[in-house]
């Protein structure tokens, strides 16, 4: 006679715990989606965002009619306290809440190299072994202040002449240098670059003469290209920051005073500090630490350091310190070492940095209203056309305005919460359910696990 031995708990059993684990993982997620279109979206339908989702706005009053069809403003340090670090967040909406496409720039100091066009003629070679190659660079006055001479060959030091001319019979100098090329290492050191004083000559004459020393044969002039090198100006933007009392410390082994700089905003960029000191002469080192907020208990961590020198009799102006980069903080320590000398009498400090400037199209009508937003951890990069297209240098330039100050936004509705946050006791309620359901099914467990043993006993 066969004893029938009972079989494990049904999956069934098995399962609902592990549904009632999934669950609280589930809720937790339950509230978190945005809405599809809050109160306030956009009539505009190519933006699927709702003005409702931006925690703060400013004004920006429209200008009247200019002799420029564009306008821009500086970001503030307001701003930056709020949006987000790459600045994708801010939107300029008009009062119809359409969007105004914009452009986004930091103005740095940049250098541009356009290349001006030329049509060789006249290639003569010279008798002591050099060669003369003449160039027009065409009816138009462009100016050009940059010549390449590309010339065959290697380990060579060659002289090369630039002259200039309107009629081609009176030729003034430009420059005059040495173009190298010589081995080193696994490459090669090459200069083949000539610079010169800004100028709308539309011929030019290069003389190449070979180097005496290396070139037993007459030497080639190759590829000539003519540029126009221009610096860009940037903009700074320059603000006083609140300076605090005098601190004393001890600073790189000796005594020294540090100030601290509020930048009035979290996320400030800053490149520098502009510094007036009242003393008419001095020699001390210094350096800057920048930080985050009072009340984020943030470690300061030094960015620059250098050395500030004034001799008696030189003129007064502001010390500078340059970082050598830009940091994003909230305040900064400025730190000197004051050794055995009376603590500088700093009067006023001011921080800089590249000015971060929006440019838009002026609208047609003058009582026109936009308002930037800003504030939005999760919008998107707007990417505007606007901005792709608009050239890098703008004639004429834009009119400025000044941006509003920072407002809270009145119909703003922040991303709700998951329900474990809003209803936090709940996840313990569904924990503590599924360890009882748990607890039960192993004391179930148990209890077939020892009737099984006594059955089979039996059966012996």
């Amino acid at each position: 006679m066969k004893t029938r031995i009972p079989s494990a708990p049904s999956g069934v059993a098995l399962g609902l715990p592990c549904w009632l684990v999934i669950s609280v993982f589930a809720a937790s997620a339950v509230g978190s989606e945005p809405q599809a279109n809050p109160a306030g979206a956009p009539s505009d339908v190519r933006a699927a965002e709702a003005v409702s989702a931006w925690q703060f706005l400013a004004e920006v009053p429209i200008a009247g009619a200019g002799p420029s069809p564009l306008i821009d403003f500086v970001l503030p340090p307001s701003v930056f306290d709020a949006a987000r670090v790459d600045l994708a967040d801010l939107r300029l909406y008009d009062a119809q809440l359409r969007d105004v496409p914009y452009a986004l720039r930091i103005r740095s100091e940049v250098d541009t190299t356009e290349t001006v066009e030329a049509k060789e003629f006249n290639r003569v070679p010279d008798p002591a072994g050099g060669m003369q190659v003449s160039l027009d660079l065409g009816e138009k006055q462009i100016d050009h202040n940059e010549l390449e001479v590309n010339t065959p060959g290697d380990n060579y030091r060659r002289r090369v002449v630039l002259e200039g001319s309107d009629d081609r019979k009176e030729w003034n100098e430009l420059a005059k240098r040495d173009v190298v090329r010589f081995p080193s290492g696994d490459k090669a050191f090459v200069d083949k670059t000539l610079s010169y004083t800004p100028s709308r000559y539309r011929y030019l004459r290069i003389t190449l003469s070979p180097d005496p020393q290396n070139d037993t044969r007459p030497v080639e002039i190759g590829e000539v290209v003519v540029r126009r090198r221009v610096k860009v100006p940037g903009e700074l933007d320059v603000r006083e920051v609140p300076c605090g009392q005098r601190e004393p410390v001890r600073a790189d082994g000796g005594p020294g005073s540090r100030w601290v700089l509020d930048l009035q905003g979290s996320g400030v960029p800053v490149d520098r500090l502009l510094v007036t000191v009242a003393d008419e002469e001095f020699a001390r080192n210094w350096y800057v630490e920048s930080g985050g907020p009072a009340d984020a208990n943030e470690r300061f961590q030094r960015v620059a350091a250098g050395v500030w020198q004034r001799r008696a009799g030189e003129r007064v102006q502001d010390l500078v310190a340059e970082f050598g980069q830009e940091v994003r903080a909230a305040r900064l320590r400025l730190v000197v070492t004051d050794n055995r000398n009376p603590p500088l009498r700093l009067t006023a400090v001011k921080a800089a940095a590249p000015a971060r400037v929006v440019i838009a199209k002026r609208p047609d009508s003058i009582s026109a209203s936009w308002r930037l937003y800003f504030g939005h951890p999760k919008a998107e990069a707007p990417n505007y056309d606007f901005a792709r297209n608009l050239p890098q240098k703008l004639d004429p330039p834009p009119e400025r305005v000044s941006l509003g100050p920072r407002q809270a936004n009145p119909i703003y509705q922040p991303e709700p919460l998951p329900l474990t946050e809003r209803l936090p006791w709940l996840i313990y309620v569904l924990l503590g359910a599924a360890v009882a359901v748990l607890a039960a099914l192993i004391f179930n467990l148990a209890r077939v696990a020892i009737r099984i043993a006594d059955l089979r006993e039996s059966a012996v």
